[in-house]
C-alpha cells in the first residue's frame, strides 16, 4: 500500500496500486504493512525501493526474526512493530527531522573486563545482570567476546539474532524490535549475544558496537557487557560508555601484574580511573596472594571479593540458570547480588509500560500523523 501523508492524513493504496501512485505522490517517507500477507508485502519493499529515494519503513510482526531480515534486506531502512506503531513511530519521526528526544541515552552501562583467562568475568556478568532486571524490571545484557562469547551457552539459549546482526541492521530497527532482538533470559534480562561462527566476527564493528550499545542503554535501564580485552577499539567503545568498569581478577600474580598493566593501559587512553573498580573472584583458593598485599601492590582498594564455590557456581552454569537465582541464599550469591546492587541505585525502579488501546496498524498510523504533517507508505 501506498501513502502520501498531509496535515489530512495518510494517501493509502493498495498492494496492487501502490506502483502506479507512488511516483504521483512523491512521499518523503513510505511505510509498507508486512500483514496479512507477508509474501506481498516483501515484494512491495523491493519494488518501493527501486522506485523510491525516500525513507522506506516496513511494518509487521516481530516474533518472526527472518521476516525482519528479509525486510531489511530487502532495502526497507527501518523495521516497526506492528503491534505498537502509536508508541515507536513519533520516535522514528523525530530522529528523522532532527527531534530525537532519546538522543542521550540514560541507561547506565557497566561493563566487565578479565585479568585473566579464568577470572569468571561472564560468570560474573549473567549474574549481575539477573540481579539488576529482577531489581529495575529490566537489564540489557550484550557480549562482547565475539566467536568465543559464553553468555548464550551459561544461559541456555540458542538465540536467533546475534551481535553481526545488530551491527548489521541496528540503525534500521526501531526500539522495540531492537529489544526483541535480544534473547529473554528466564532471569528477566535480555541478552544480545556473539556471533559463534568465527567467519561473522568480523562483521562486529566499531560502529556497529556503538548503536547496539546506545539503543540498548536507550531502551534498559541498566546494561552490563562482558569484554574481551581493553585495546580493541570496539570494546574501548564499551569502555568509554561505561560509568562503571569492572575489573575482575583472581588473588595469584599473573593476574594482579595483569590489573595493573590494564590499569596503566586505560588511564594511558585517558579513561577516569575513578570508573574503575576492582573485583577479586573466586576469592578463597589455596596458596592465594593476601588480600591486603594486593591492594597494597595495586594501590587501590577491592570494592567486592566474590568466594570461591565452584560446585555450587557449576552446577548452575551447567543447568543455564544463573547461581544467584539457582541457589540464591548461597555465599557465592550473596556476595554478588551485594555487587549487583551497588552498582546501581537501590531506591531506582522502572516505570511498568502501559500497553497502548490498539485497534490495528493503519488505524494507528492515521492517528499518529493526524497530529503531525510527514509522508509515508503503510
Amino acid at each position: 500500500m501506498c501513502a502520501k501523508l498531509d496535515p489530512n492524513g495518510p494517501l493509502v493504496a493498495t498492494y496492487e496500486t501502490f506502483e502506479r501512485r507512488l511516483p504521483g505522490a512523491s512521499p518523503e517517507m513510505a511505510m509498507v504493512l508486512l500483514s496479512p500477507n507477508p509474501d506481498q508485502g516483501l515484494e512491495a519493499v523491493r519494488t518501493a525501493r527501486r522506485h523510491f529515494s525516500g525513507f522506506l519503513m516496513a511494518v509487521g510482526p516481530v516474533s518472526d526474526p527472518q521476516l525482519i531480515l528479509r525486510a531489511l534486506q530487502e532495502g526497507a531502512e527501518h523495521y516497526l512493530d506492528e503491534s505498537k506503531v502509536e508508541e515507536e513511530l513519533p520516535n522514528v519521526v523525530s530522529r528523522l527531522t532532527g527531534k530525537d528526544e532519546s538522543a542521550n541515552p540514560s541507561g547506565r552501562l557497566i561493563a566487565l573486563l578479565g585479568a585473566s583467562g579464568g577470572s569468571g568475568t561472564s560468570t560474573l556478568a549473567v549474574n549481575i545482570s539477573a540481579v539488576l532486571a529482577k531489581e529495575l524490571g529490566s537489564c540489557g545484557l550484550i557480549d562482547l567476546k565475539p566467536g568465543r562469547g559464553d553468555l548464550a551457552a551459561l544461559l541456555d539459549l540458542k538465540p536467533p539474532f546475534n551481535l553481526a546482526d545488530i551491527c548489521l541492521n541496528g540503525s534500521r530497527l526501531d526500539r522495540t524490535c531492537s529489544r526483541r532482538s535480544c534473547a529473554r533470559t528466564r532471569a528477566g534480562s535480555s541478552l544480545s549475544p556473539s556471533p559463534q561462527m568465527f567467519g561473522s566476527t568480523r562483521m562486529v564493528t566499531t560502529q556497529g558496537v556503538n548503536q547496539a550499545i546506545l539503543w540498548a542503554r536507550r531502551t534498559f535501564p541498566c546494561v552490563v557487557a562482558d569484554l574481551e580485552d581493553c585495546f580493541h577499539e570496539e570494546q574501548m567503545i564499551a569502555i568509554r560508555q561505561a560509568a562503571t568498569v569492572l575489573l575482575v581478577s583472581r588473588l595469584d600474580f599473573t593476574s594482579l601484574r595483569n590489573v595493573r598493566r590494564i590499569l596503566n593501559h586505560l588511564q594511558e587512553e585517558g579513561v577516569e580511573r575513578s570508573k574503575m573498580q576492582l573485583v577479586v573472584n573466586r576469592f578463597g583458593q589455596a596458596n592465594e596472594l593476601p588480600a591486603d598485599e594486593a591492594q597494597e601492590a595495586l594501590g587501590g582498594k577491592v570494592s567486592h571479593m566474590i568466594p570461591d564455590d565452584i560446585k555450587t557456581v557449576n552446577g548452575a552454569n551447567n543447568t543455564g540458570v544463573p547461581v544467584v537465582i539457582k541457589s540464591p541464599t548461597a555465599k557465592v550469591s550473596l556476595a554478588m547480588t551485594d555487587l549487583a546492587l551497588d552498582l546501581f541505585d537501590r531506591r531506582r525502579r522502572a516505570s511498568p509500560e502501559t500497553a497502548p488501546t490498539e485497534t490495528g496498524p493503519l488505524a494507528m498510523i492515521r492517528k499518529v500523523f493526524s497530529r503531525r504533517a510527514a509522508s509515508v507508505m503503510p
